[in-house]
């Protein structure tokens, strides 16, 4: 059946979709492309849809047919805690949805209709070996988040999660046994470049002799910057023509202007080249100008950063963790996180084997191609398993 053809038999459903709180990062990618391609591929149906403010949704929500915005600014943990436990709800109960998706893994506690959630935060699956080092106003965010989930979860009827590593760790955590499905994250659309190699922009002009690893995050405590000041530190010398390109501002953690100072008091600014946060339109630029893409994390529900790498053609040196393996398969170089000397040799090696680079980038491409979708055939799945959660009735 034509998609058009399928369009026209279907139901036309009033789909709540909760975004809010997807500002930074990936979760950001995820609720933009996601947003967007719901509107590509269900335009019949009708959207409210809560954002954040000024970073961008606005204009992608114009571009949805039937879509309804709600505009949150966000001003800390505590007046997001009094926006989801009270506003929400009550704006979400106005618009008479037949069915809700929380695209940032929090729903509502008490929905008034079927509801299903994307799980994107990782630190719900882990210990906290893998958190890093975290404020004391971040523990008790998780915790939070910890506890609102498992609440969340009884009245669920579907959870999405973006891999089999997190659908078998819900399982074995929460002891959930409710209905899963896969949602992955794809390339994202604001970000593909497939024209000719963009020039070099100009802060990584001065190593164009260098390898250059793309270290591509805003500061997290469990994106593991800080072994970077260990890493050159004991390693300079054999990592004196590698450089790693980061994308940190002062302002992203209340570490991060520790870990800029501490670059710079240990003389380690030529080895570690913070070129501050990136616009999706200059992802193309840095990607097609690095060697490797270079991700020390502890934790991830996906990371699409790999897939932008293999789409842009870089190899991967990553944790050897399980949702970097599921990700990435035989197309990455794995490295234990915790050790410096394990990461410097997984650089090394690769720097000096310009063949298993080639064949990494090669095998990064058939893995793209063959075990991943675009974001809109990812909403059309998405947007199937709604229509059929949505026969459950109200709540």
């Amino acid at each position: 059946m034509e998609l058009r053809e399928l369009r026209e038999t279907r139901r036309c459903l009033r789909i709540a979709v909760l975004a809010h709180g997807l500002r930074v990062g990936g979760g950001l990618s995820v609720g933009q492309n996601m947003i967007a391609a719901l509107g590509h591929v269900a335009p019949e149906h009708a959207y409210l849809v809560t954002i954040p403010m000024g970073l961008g949704y606005e204009d992608i929500c114009r571009l949805v047919p039937k879509c309804e915005t709600v505009v949150y600014r966000h001003a800390g943990h505590l007046k997001r805690l009094y926006y989801e436990s009270f506003e929400i709800p009550s704006i979400v109960r106005s618009f008479r949805p037949d069915v809700l998706l929380a695209l940032g893994g929090f729903g509502l506690a008490n929905p008034p209709c079927p509801q299903a959630v994307l799980i994107q935060d990782a630190h719900l699956f882990y210990s906290s070996k893998h958190y890093g080092k975290l404020t004391f106003e971040s523990k008790l965010n998780v915790l939070y988040h910890k506890r609102h989930f498992r609440r969340q979860l009884k009245n669920t009827q579907l959870v999405l999660v973006q891999t089999g590593v997190v659908q078998d760790r819900l399982r074995a955590v929460y002891g959930y046994r409710g209905q899963t499905a896969i949602c992955p994250n794809a390339v994202s659309a604001f970000a593909q470049d497939s024209g000719p190699r963009p020039a070099m922009p100009s802060p990584l002009a001065p190593y164009s002799k260098h390898t250059k690893l793309f270290f591509l995050t805003k500061y997290y405590a469990h994106k593991n910057l800080e072994i970077l000041l260990q890493l050159y530190r004991d390693f300079g010398n054999e990592l004196a023509d590698v450089v790693t390109v980061t994308t940190v501002s002062p302002d992203h953690y209340a570490y991060a202007p520790l870990f800029l100072r501490s670059v710079q008091q240990m003389g380690l600014g030529n080895s570690i080249i913070n070129v501050g946060p990136l616009k999706q339109c200059e992802l193309a630029a840095y990607y097609r100008n690095c060697q490797a893409m270079f991700l020390p994390t502890f934790l991830e529900s996906f990371s699409g950063t790999y897939l932008e790498a293999m789409h842009f053609g870089l190899p991967v040196l990553t944790s050897d963790l399980d949702f970097a393996h599921i990700v990435c398969g035989d197309a990455a170089i794995y490295f234990d996180p915790w050790n410096a000397a394990s990461i410097k040799d997984a650089i090394l090696r690769l720097r000096n084997n310009p063949e298993l680079s080639q064949e990494l980038v090669a095998k990064g491409e058939t893995r793209l191609q063959t075990n991943f979708r675009s974001w809109d055939q990812i909403a059309t799945d998405a947007v199937s398993l709604l229509e059929q959660i949505a026969g459950c009735g109200a709540r």
